[in-house]
């Protein structure tokens, strides 16, 4: 495994989520051009990423958010 391989191993969750500095991001880019596992790697984890995402956003019922607003307003 080559250097850029442990880098793009090390950021691609940073990189999928669009966190990455420029740099970072052309460094990634360069190497999955030339890395086959890398690319197939990244594209697999952005799959999962992208599939997974709306999983995590937890959406409390109506009754709850304007209880809170209500004991918000009172403050």
């Amino acid at each position: 495994m080559s250097p850029d391989c442990v880098f793009v191993l090390d950021h691609y969750n940073d990189y999928i989520s669009g966190e990455l500095d420029s740099e970072k991001v052309a460094r990634v880019e360069d190497h999955i051009r030339v890395c086959p596992n890398c690319e197939v790697f990244l594209g697999r984890a952005a799959a999962v990423h992208n599939k997974t995402v709306g999983l995590l956003r937890i959406h409390a019922p109506a009754s709850l958010r304007n209880s809170i607003s209500s004991l918000i307003e009172k403050i």
